[in-house]
């Protein structure tokens, strides 16, 4: 996806500040290209409880999931609430198939519901864990198209929360990091040589 972004309708990208700085595809862009209103209703409809804010968020970083799964393949668990907004959009099986095809690679992104633990060793001395090295790469590509992590896009993450914690990072530590990997020029770190 980083390597060779593909443009969204109506726009891919919020205009960079400055001339230096990289452009990153915004949520609104992701809403309008990959959402419909009725799509979003129906979400609404069978999440009452979750505000429209909040809601959207979570579509979003299930569409971010999917766009850049294909370049990180494995195991990245998000949590339930982004797994729920699957499920529900898997139910429509005309309009995921839709989805799916508009998706970067147009292919089916399969669902499973396995319960796993991906970063178990994530706190062990030495190298980290390949589950820990998916994990960096893939939130380094995630920086490259979306811009830095926020808060409220942690806590969709689990796995990041995880891998933030054994690191000691906070929300700008963390975005530190993934920024440094994904811009410094010259030889990459080895969690980004396959991005």
């Amino acid at each position: 996806m980083d390597e060779a972004r593909e443009p969204l309708a109506g726009g891919s990208s919020s205009a960079p500040a400055r001339p230096d700085e990289p452009a990153f595809i915004s949520d609104e862009a992701l809403l309008r290209t990959f959402v419909t209103p009725q799509m979003m209703s129906y979400f609404e409809a069978k999440m009452p409880s979750v505000p429209c804010e909040i809601l959207a968020v979570r579509v979003c970083e299930l569409l971010k999931y999917l766009m850049l799964v294909q370049f990180c393949p494995g195991r990245i668990l998000f949590g339930r609430d982004i797994d729920e907004v699957w499920h529900y959009w898997i139910l429509q099986t005309r309009q995921y198939a839709q989805l799916c095809e508009k998706l970067p690679g147009k292919f089916f992104r399969h669902h499973s519901s396995v319960a796993y633990r991906e970063t178990a060793d994530a706190g062990q001395a030495g190298e980290p864990s390949d589950a820990v090295k998916r994990i960096l790469s893939f939130f380094i590509s995630y920086y490259r198209n979306f811009g830095p992590i926020t808060d409220d896009r942690v806590v969709c993450w689990p796995t990041l929360k995880r891998v933030m914690d054994e690191a000691n990072w906070d929300v700008g530590g963390l975005n530190q990091f993934l920024c440094e990997m994904a811009f410094t020029p010259g030889p990459q770190s080895e969690f980004a040589q396959s991005h």
